[in-house]
This record gives C-alpha cells, sequence and structure tokens, in this order.
C-alpha cells in the first residue's frame, strides 16, 4: 500500500509542474495583457509552493514556522485569487455598467457575510481562527461565482470561453474546500489533516487543467479565423434583439443606483 504522504508529495510536485506549464502557455499566447490578475495569481501559487517545499525542508510539517510560512503565503494567495476573480467579472460585465456596480456591491456583502458567518460558527474555538477566517473567504468567493453565474444565465450575458473556464476552476476549487473543511472540523480535523490536504491538492490540479485546456482551446479559437456565417445586417438586427432587455436592465440599474448615491 502505498503511503500517503508520498502520494501528496507526488501529487504535489505534479500541481507544481503544471502551473509551470500554464504558465509558459499564459506568457507564450500573451494572455498576461489581458489577464494581468491571474497572471499574479499564478506567480503567487508558484512562489508558495517552492517557498512551502523550503520550509518544510528545513523545519519540517509539524513546526510553528511551517505554520506561520504557510498562512502567511496563504493570506497573499487568496488575495491574489479575489483580484483575479473580480477581473473575470470586469470582463464579462464590462459592458454593463450598471450590472457591474450591482454585482460589485454584492461582492463586498457576500463576502462580509461568509466571513462573519465562519467566525462566528467557530464555537469559540479561537486557536483556529485562522482557519476558520480562510474558510469563509472560500465561502465568500464560491458565493460570488455562483451569483455571477446566475446573473449571467438569467439576463443572457455572453460569457467567453476563457473566462467560463477560469471561473468554474476557481469555483470548483473554493466549492470543494469548503465543504472538505466543514467536514473534517465535524468529525476530527487531527485523524483525517493528511486526506484533507491530499483531496485539496487533487481538487487544485482539476482546476489547473481546466485553466490550461481552457488557455490552448482560446489561443487556437484566435488563431484561426473563421467567415462569417450571416451578413452584417442579419447578425446586428440578432444582437439588438438579444441585448435588448441586457441593455434595458443596465439603464435601470444605473438610474437606481444614481438615485441611491443622491440620496444618500
Amino acid at each position: 500500500m502505498v503511503d500517503p504522504i508520498i502520494l501528496q508529495d507526488f501529487a504535489w510536485t505534479l500541481t507544481t509542474l503544471l502551473k509551470l506549464l500554464l504558465l509558459f502557455y499564459l506568457l507564450r499566447r500573451r494572455l498576461y495583457r489581458s489577464h494581468p490578475a491571474f497572471l499574479i495569481y499564478l506567480l503567487a501559487t508558484i512562489v508558495q509552493s517552492v517557498v512551502m517545499t523550503a520550509a518544510y525542508r528545513h523545519w519540517g510539517f509539524q513546526s510553528m514556522q511551517s505554520w506561520n510560512i504557510y498562512w502567511g503565503g496563504q493570506g497573499v494567495v487568496v488575495c491574489t485569487r479575489w483580484l483575479a476573480i473580480v477581473e473575470i467579472a470586469r470582463k464579462l460585465l464590462t459592458n454593463y455598467p450598471g450590472i457591474w456596480r450591482l454585482a460589485n456591491r454584492l461582492l463586498f456583502a457576500v463576502g462580509i457575510c461568509a466571513l462573519t458567518y465562519s467566525v462566528l460558527s467557530s464555537a469559540h474555538k479561537w486557536q483556529f481562527a485562522v482557519v476558520y477566517v480562510d474558510r469563509g473567504v472560500e465561502l465568500s468567493i464560491a458565493a460570488f461565482l455562483v451569483s455571477l453565474f446566475l446573473i449571467a444565465r438569467y439576463y443572457r450575458v455572453p460569457v467567453a470561453g476563457l473566462e467560463r473556464y477560469l471561473a468554474i476552476g476557481f469555483s470548483l476549487y473554493s466549492c470543494f474546500w469548503v465543504i472538505n473543511a466543514s467536514l473534517v472540523d465535524r468529525w476530527g480535523a487531527a485523524s483525517l489533516e493528511g486526506l484533507r490536504n491530499f483531496l485539496e491538492i487533487l481538487t487544485f490540479l482539476a482546476s489547473l487543467l481546466l485553466w490550461i485546456g481552457a488557455v490552448r482551446k482560446h489561443a487556437v479559437a484566435r488563431a484561426v479565423t473563421v467567415p462569417a456565417p450571416v451578413s452584417p445586417e442579419t447578425y446586428a438586427k440578432l444582437s439588438l434583439e438579444v441585448n435588448a432587455r441586457l441593455h434595458l436592465l443596465n439603464e435601470r440599474l444605473v438610474h437606481l443606483l444614481r438615485t441611491k448615491d443622491s440620496r444618500s
């Protein structure tokens, strides 16, 4: 039977190699110009992997020094992940400023509520406060991404392939992290810590594979020139019909938000 520690080290090494592969594609396709926040997030995860490998080799897995370094780096990674997610939302809603202003406020509200709920649900286990805060951040990320998908689907906001898969990868990791951490907290964190770490790495591995495939597909789509299947007149007519409700909603939101701002 294979030692779980060996499996965890193998999965960690594989994710690091996939991060470098994703970084290679981002730089080669020059997607850092359109997605700089996602590039910063990827670089932060690579640096975190390198630093944690050195820390574990020097101090060990159970040392307080490694614990402090991990959570310090995790704070940086989570902040860069938020920036990447906000970048995705802004790209999806950039043509609809009213909807974007509403989503921006929703992001703030959902984040505060999720963090507050996670801290209060800790049952006064203040020694694990940083763990509960991290779970609250992941919960707020998952809630915001799900809300973003629902808004885009309901109002028929066009979602590009690259942004769609980036968002799916982030939501997959955050949703699993919240579920995994909640189950471990309910039935014993000490006995399941190794399994939790291994499953967390596997989930991030799945997200990396989604992102790599999306970046490669996006690059191919940009490289191939496809003739327009319809005439410009037909395309303009169809676009007008599809986007009429979106523009109407956008105007109403802008008017509503301006009214609230003037009252305040």
